[in-house]
């Protein structure tokens, strides 16, 4: 009954991994580099911004999307870079490191039930080491992931 559970969860951490693969985008405007350093509020084509402006680039803040997406954390110009949380409407979240608007190094991908992958990315995808846990927290998964793929279970 264990791996039935096990395989259920690890299909639903496949499908919850492409289904929330990709984050919103950024909608840029040159405006913004007439505006002095400081923390605006403001909306471009129905994203809504609560963030920091240096030199006219988005450098950290809040950002919420027209369908419900949201974040919090560091921008590098129109880019999610640095660290930070992305949720998408249904609830479920990343929370960690991002480079040029991917999930690359450490993070975690949390779904609406609870169940959670933590670990090493690159470019959007789960590569090196990491852990799938249940929505209590016990450690269901662990080892190593290339391309999404589990390659070396420890």
């Amino acid at each position: 009954m264990k791996k039935l559970f096990v395989v259920l969860l690890l299909s639903a951490s496949a499908i919850l991994s492409t289904q929330a693969q990709e984050f919103n985008t950024i909608p840029s405007s040159n405006d913004l580099k007439l505006l002095a350093d400081g923390w605006y509020k403001f909306d471009i084509e129905g994203t809504f911004f609560d963030t920091e402006i240096r030199a006219g680039k988005l450098v950290k803040g809040n950002i919420k999307w027209f369908d419900g997406s949201k974040y919090s954390g560091t921008l590098s110009g129109f880019e999610l870079s640095g660290k930070g949380t992305y949720t998408w409407p249904d609830g479920s979240r990343y929370e960690g490191a991002l480079k040029k608007h991917q999930r690359h190094g450490k993070g975690s991908l949390i779904a609406m039930d609870g169940t959670k992958w933590s670990g090493k990315w690159k470019e959007n995808k789960k590569n090196g080491k990491g852990k799938v846990f249940d929505a209590e927290g016990n450690v269901l998964k662990e080892g190593i992931w290339e391309l999404n793929e589990l390659v070396a279970e420890k």
